[in-house]
């Protein structure tokens, strides 16, 4: 699925200068500052904190670590809240002050740290997932080798002429599942036939990249075919409510094994508590088409806004078919900037940090429907909420282990 080149500033902000200044950010998640308490993860040059220059030290730049954001700091004035995520091991009951914050994570780090999945169907927890980050920036918006390990291509064979197509993409959660969405699984005059892990280019295999004057190849991609393909029993191919699916490989894929292969992590917190990330923002990875209307021979990157259900649902009130749920979710709207055709099924991605502090990215969205011509105005991208489907996904897994 490709994506389009541009930057996208649409976020909902709170009461901060910022706004008043009319300028529009975008957060990263949650953090707390030793010194100044809870803030949020923005890049520097917004915040408008009266001691920023203060926010450099190592603590600051350890809550809000990012390879592909160097440039985040813990910003004590929020201009978004969005509720901490809780470790799905285990709720935390109390919230502790920032003084006595330290002791807790410490106390967390020693009593609930999860243990390395054990199972072929177990679904890995930080820091056994999510934990990849951009380890070089080439320009552009192109990935680099190592980024965003757990979007998966999907393989066809287009049965007029038996030759294949990549029309799909997927998300990498355990050693032999993937989730995608429903509608990737009912493609007309198409066949699903694999499953690519650990891709980039297309065209090359192994996959390498020359930095600095040093060659750097990565592993072999691996092709897997599917011994089960489960859509959601209560998806509509009318309204795309409940696209999901879940894609058993044939075999198992250890990605320990290999650098460039890692599952995504699932959503910490479900339901309603989950559901409020607007104005987060988010990124989405895939080989669809680009600005030029070509597929993408390597995979490529954007960052979006994920915006507030409502504006959303305004956006498409024309439309008397789009009915948003609650397993619903919106991403985008400025031009430039989208998920677009062949990007369906794959992942729209949130960093975030765990109670612990430890940086990772989940899995927020799988890319849905849009608009015939993508990056359009005030338009955005439909996504499924994936948090609204935790039940789901754990229940499937388990009913299918055999």
């Amino acid at each position: 699925m490709s994506l389009l080149i541009a930057s996208l500033l649409l976020a909902l902000l709170g009461a901060s200068g910022a706004q008043q200044l009319g300028k529009a950010i975008m957060h990263f998640g949650n953090c707390n500052s030793a010194e100044f308490g809870r803030g949020t993860c923005i890049e520097k040059k917004d915040c408008d904190f009266y001691a920023v220059d203060k926010l450099s030290d190592l603590a600051s730049k350890q809550q809000c670590f990012s390879r592909q954001r160097p440039d985040l700091v813990c910003c004590p004035r929020e201009t978004n809240i969005i509720p901490p995520f809780a470790p799905r091991i285990g709720n935390v009951t109390t919230s502790p002050s920032p003084s006595n914050r330290s002791t807790t994570l410490l106390k967390l780090l020693s009593s609930r740290r999860p243990s390395p999945p054990t199972g072929i169907d177990e679904l890995p927890q930080h820091p056994y997932c999510g934990s990849a980050f951009a380890f070089r920036v080439f320009g552009g918006h192109e990935t680099g080798l190592y980024e965003f390990p757990w979007t998966v291509l999907l393989e066809y064979e287009i049965l007029a002429d038996r030759t294949k197509d990549y029309a799909c993409g997927a998300s990498f959660i355990a050693q032999r599942w993937l989730v995608t969405a429903a509608h990737c699984i009912e493609t007309h005059g198409r066949r699903l036939t694999a499953a690519i892990l650990g891709e980039w280019d297309r065209d090359t295999d192994p996959d390498c990249v020359t930095y600095e004057g040093e060659r750097d190849c990565a592993p072999p991609h691996t092709r897997v075919t599917f011994d089960r393909v489960l859509s959601h029993e209560r998806y509509s191919n009318r309204t795309y409510v409940n696209d999901i699916a879940l894609l058993r490989l044939s075999r198992p894929v250890n990605w320990l094994q290999v650098k460039n292969l890692e599952p995504v992590c699932l959503p910490p917190a479900r339901g309603r508590n989950a559901n409020q990330l607007a104005g987060s923002a988010a990124d989405v990875s895939g080989w669809g088409k680009t600005e030029s209307s070509a597929s993408s021979r390597v995979k490529r990157k954007a960052m979006l806004t994920i915006q507030a259900q409502e504006q959303c649902q305004e956006a498409f009130a024309q439309d008397s078919s789009i009915v948003l749920t609650e397993g619903q979710m919106c991403a985008g709207g400025e031009i430039g900037v989208d998920s677009c055709a062949g990007d369906s099924g794959g992942p729209l991605t949130v960093e975030a940090n765990t109670p612990e502090g430890s940086r990772h990215v989940y899995l927020a969205g799988i890319v849905s429907i849009g608009r015939e011509h993508c990056g359009q105005k005030q338009i955005s991208g439909i996504y499924t909420r994936v948090s609204g489907y935790m039940d789901w996904i754990e229940s499937t897994i388990r009913a299918n282990r055999v």
